[in-house]
C-alpha cells in the first residue's frame, strides 16, 4: 500500500511551479533548460515540526540520497534494507534537471543531488513511519 497519494498538478498551478523552479535554479547559478526541468513532488513537513516546539528527537539517519518511486527521494542506509522515506522540511522540493535529480531547499537553492551522503537528526512518525529531520541536515560528497 502506497502511503503517499499521487500529486497531480494541473493547469495554471503546474505552469507556476515549473516557472518557479526555473527561476529559482537560475537565481542560484544553475541554468536548467525549461524543457528538462521537472518538479518532482516529495513529502514535506507542515511549517511546524510534528511534535511542536518541544525538542528534536534523537534518531540519526545517515546514508546516501537515492531516487524513490513513490516519495521522489529517500535515504539508503544499509543496502540490505529498503531506503528510508524522508519527510523533508517545509518548502523543500525535488527536481529533475538535465537527467539529474536535485533536492532544493525552501529558497530554491540546490542542497543535494542523488548519490550524495546525508546525515540528519530527527525521528520516525506515523502514519507512515517516515523520517522527519529537524535541526541541521548535512550533505557530503557522492559515494
Amino acid at each position: 500500500m502506497n502511503p503517499w497519494p499521487p500529486l497531480r498538478v494541473r493547469g495554471p498551478m503546474r505552469s507556476s511551479l515549473l516557472l518557479w523552479l526555473v527561476l529559482a535554479l537560475t537565481a542560484c547559478g544553475e541554468q536548467p533548460d525549461a524543457a528538462t526541468g521537472v518538479v518532482v513532488p516529495v513529502p514535506t513537513q507542515e511549517p511546524q515540526f510534528p511534535v511542536g516546539d518541544v525538542a528534536c528527537p534523537g534518531a540519526l539517519l545517515e546514508g546516501t540520497l537515492v531516487d524513490h518511486p513513490e516519495a521522489g527521494l529517500a535515504v539508503q542506509g544499509d543496502p540490505l534494507f529498503a531506503p528510508y522515506v524522508v519527510v523533508w522540511p517545509h518548502g523543500w522540493v525535488a527536481a529533475d534537471v538535465d537527467g539529474e535529480r536535485l533536492l532544493l531547499d525552501g529558497s530554491g537553492r540546490t542542497v543535494a543531488r542523488v548519490g550524495m551522503t546525508i546525515s540528519a537528526g530527527g525521528g520516525f512518525y506515523p502514519p507512515n513511519d517516515a523520517f522527519h529531520p529537524c535541526g541541521e541536515i548535512t550533505f557530503g560528497a557522492a559515494r
